[in-house]
């Protein structure tokens, strides 16, 4: 059975973050890839961007998903496995005998035919020079720098972290004698920002605060720093802790609406987001978080990391005392100008409930105002965004245990 060569597939997602390992292998009869990443958020930067996309034209789209998988132990380096972390593991025979199980955590898995048409096309563009254009519409679109095809091994990864981390992996759709058609240079999507800092315009410049920009985007990653531009007050800066985070905060708020306006978000040119000088005209509109309590992802291993989801009208509450009652929870949202349409607390955790509001735009607003929310003298709300949903019957909402 014939596949994608490892430098293929390095080539694909080293684009989105540094690839720390990677397993091939067949099952029923499909190839399939294991890929890890240093940490979930450069995972779902991954997906985000590659889940559907086509390698080549009409064929070859790459089906992401999370594996159950939390580390994978790789015995050899060769055309079925690679630790880039350790160059000097001896080529031998490889597999998924080199998976070690672990706790389930969210991890991509990839499946598919095997194509000899698509991989004579994958040897043919790696085999042309070190550089490749990224172009042509339809094809993993959006151009960008030249891509290096350097020998992966040659890269230093010296010191990475291994051990306990997420999985990415990735299908590949089988494809018939017609996939010659698609055969050309690798096309891939958009690349993660190489900086941390994101430029936000059309916000509503009556309400937005550094502290709500803080507050939404910090779902995705820890806000650093927030500057609200003082001559054109309906754009800000914001400064991530990680590129990866910044990408996966432009993914999911780009066109989001936020006090009514739907805002734009981009990479900014800048690398950091300065402070104001002194005497330097400010109003409070540059803000420092660094040392904010409130950052999601500082601790390492945060399970945070797995609950990192879409912007919906179902917003995920926590850290509720069980001295507070439904009512007082859904009297809370309302006496802060919210229409809760349902609520619901977690059959087995009490101090966690799902409520649901009147449309995504809502959910937005009640998160930035509710997030912090002082429920008790020592209980403070956290709020994040939900995939599950409230039956309307008000029966046991889906995905929650």
């Amino acid at each position: 059975m014939s596949k994608f060569p490892l430098p293929f597939l390095f080539q694909i997602f080293s684009r989105y973050g540094k690839v720390l390992k990677i397993v091939t292998f067949t099952r029923n009869n499909s190839f399939q890839v294991l890929i890890q990443y240093p940490d979930v958020v450069t995972a779902q930067s991954a997906k985000l961007s590659l889940d559907g996309q086509n390698v080549y034209n009409s064929c070859c789209t790459l089906r992401i998903e999370y594996s159950k998988l939390t580390n994978l132990n790789v015995k050899y380096n060769n055309d079925k496995s690679r630790d880039y972390t350790n160059p000097s593991l001896p080529n031998g025979e490889s597999g998924l005998d080199g998976v070690i199980p672990d706790q389930l955590l969210p991890q991509l898995l990839l499946t598919g035919t095997n194509s000899p048409v698509a991989l004579q096309a994958a040897r043919r563009s790696l085999s042309q020079s070190d550089h490749t254009r990224i172009s042509a519409p339809g094809m993993l679109a959006s151009p960008f720098t030249p891509l290096a095809l350097n020998s992966p091994l040659a890269a230093s990864y010296a010191g990475s972290p291994v051990s306990g981390l997420p999985i990415g992996g990735f299908t590949l759709p089988g494809t018939g004698a017609n996939s010659a058609l698609g055969a050309g240079p690798l096309r891939l999507a958009s690349q993660v920002p190489g900086t941390c800092v994101l430029l936000i315009s059309n916000l509503n410049e009556e309400m937005v605060t550094p502290d709500a920009l803080f507050t939404l985007f910090g779902v995705y990653g820890d806000v650093l720093r927030v500057k609200i531009l003082y001559n054109k007050k309906d754009s800000a800066l914001i400064q991530m802790a990680e590129p990866a985070q910044a990408h996966l905060a432009m993914t999911h708020m780009d066109k989001l609406r936020l006090f009514g306006k739907q805002m734009r978000v981009m990479p900014s040119k800048h690398q950091i987001v300065q402070m104001p000088k002194e005497g330097q005209p400010d109003a409070g509109l540059t803000k420092d978080y660094t040392n904010s309590p409130l950052h999601r992802f500082k601790k390492p291993g945060s399970k945070n990391y797995q609950n990192i989801y879409p912007p919906s009208a179902t917003l995920h509450l926590s850290n509720i005392p069980a001295s507070v009652s439904e009512e007082e929870m859904k009297q809370a949202f309302e006496e802060t100008g919210f229409t809760v349409k349902g609520f619901k607390f977690f059959p087995k955790d009490r101090r966690m409930a799902l409520i649901q509001l009147g449309s995504v735009d809502e959910a937005v607003s009640a998160l930035v105002k509710m997030h912090n929310f002082q429920l008790s003298e020592q209980s403070h709300l956290r709020v994040s965004f939900s995939k599950s949903n409230i039956q309307p019957d008000g029966s046991p909402f889906n995905n929650i245990n």
